[in-house]
């Protein structure tokens, strides 16, 4: 049976072989960013003490409201860039890139604008000096541009690239936030790692890129791609959503213990999805472009859906055997009473991950008729939990169902559709 899964894997034509190569870089510099964004959380945890800490956890939450628009720019991106490249158009690479560049800074000088004057409503909102959020501005502006950069990298499939520049960002956090924070800057110092850690990382994308601008600029009309912008925008929301609407759900009907305690085993399941997303980011631009050239893509979906697999099944058999020992690892014997509830959240984030490839495959081959079937999947799921949560035995009973109902579904209309070119 291995050997059949690795002789599937491994057969076909060059482009094919290369998404295991490519998954597998993007993989690596995902852990990486991971691995050092928890080294700089522990160590400004450690350093900063519980107050100062409280403060940075309070700012680190405006990130993950830019984390939707923001993959939405890269992959959108991603896209069009590798349709271009896929008929050598580099002229109009360059045009895309220099025009996106152009019209996202304007985006991001306008939301900066907004950001600085609504900044001292967010210090009082959350309670912390207004010095820290003003540095956090800085980010947000960059974190607007980084994106075109490295949609474009992304779609050009210079995965090592990218990888390199993830892995850069990660780094570059965890040294300047512990030169600041140990000259004594405190969580002032933090906070300008992270812008810092984003403008070199955003600047050094210039590198790569300096081939495409050796090429004479062809214009063309980009209307197709902002119209595009708009369900892979929707799309991305309705796919966060599946992840974070149960916590919201929870946190309203159940007390801060338990709902803490939850969100740790969420926490923890959804490592299998972050361990996988790799693989539909290398996915996405290169079957746009063999959608482009009017070449079979199923091949590639059905290679995507085996590493995810031979990557998530694993996780979620370590979390069904070992739950008691994995919450221990990740967050202390407190959490233990809830150790029952970690396979059956880990099946439904086993089954969102596939669920979350065939989305980025159809959206990669602008099929996007599906996304109103995943709007009433993330509505099946919002309604179910409002209605029945006696425990969270029963809500992850719900999810697990849920996440293997929503993946069949998906999988079923990509199979009966004849012909992806």
């Amino acid at each position: 049976m291995i050997k059949k899964i690795k002789s599937f894997l491994l057969k076909g034509y060059k482009k094919d072989d290369s998404l295991i190569r490519d998954s597998v870089i993007l993989f690596s510099a995902t852990m990486i960013l991971n691995i050092t964004g928890f080294i700089f959380h522990f160590f400004m945890g450690r350093v900063l003490g519980p107050s100062s800490y409280g403060t940075l956890g309070a700012l680190w939450s405006l990130l993950y409201l830019l984390i939707v628009p923001t993959v939405t720019i890269q992959n959108t991106l991603s896209k069009f860039s590798s349709e271009l490249k896929a008929e050598k158009e580099y002229g109009k690479i360059k045009y895309l890139t220099s025009h996106t560049l152009k019209a996202f800074s304007v985006f991001a000088v306008i939301g900066l604008i907004i950001y600085l004057i609504a900044s001292k409503f967010i210090a009082e909102f959350l309670h912390i000096p207004i010095t820290p959020v003003l540095i956090f501005g800085g980010f947000f502006a960059f974190a607007i541009l980084l994106p075109v950069s490295r949609g474009i990298i992304q779609g050009l499939q210079r995965f090592k690239t990218l990888g390199l520049n993830m892995g850069f960002e990660g780094i570059a956090k965890v040294v300047f936030g512990v030169i600041f924070v140990l000259l004594g800057l405190g969580v002032n110092g933090a906070a300008l790692a992270v812008f810092l850690a984003f403008l070199f990382s955003f600047i050094i994308t210039y590198f790569p890129l300096k081939k495409v601008f050796k090429y004479k600029s062809e214009e063309y009309s980009l209307k197709p791609m902002y119209r595009y912008f708009i369900p892979m925008f929707i799309s991305l929301l309705i796919l966060t959503s599946f992840y974070s609407m149960d916590i919201i759900i929870i946190k309203h009907f159940f007390d801060s213990e338990i709902a803490g305690k939850y969100a740790a085993v969420s926490l923890i399941g959804k490592t299998i999805f972050f361990a996988t997303i790799a693989i539909s980011f290398v996915m996405f631009p290169k079957v746009s472009e063999l959608h482009k050239q009017k070449k079979h893509t199923k091949k590639m979906l059905n290679k995507s859906l085996l590493l995810v697999s031979a990557v998530g099944i694993p996780m979620a058999i370590v979390y069904f055997l070992l739950p008691e020992l994995a919450i221990n690892i990740f967050f202390g014997s407190g959490y233990i009473d809830v150790a029952n509830i970690l396979w059956r959240f880990s099946l439904f984030i086993l089954f969102f991950s596939l669920t979350y490839t065939i989305t980025m495959y159809n959206l990669s081959i602008g099929k996007l008729k599906s996304l109103y079937l995943l709007f009433l999947f993330a509505v099946a799921e919002a309604a179910l939990i409002w209605i029945y949560h006696e425990s969270l035995l029963q809500i992850t009973n719900i999810l697990a169902l849920l996440g293997v109902i929503m993946f069949v579904t998906m999988f079923s209309i990509v199979l009966m559709r004849k012909n992806d070119t």
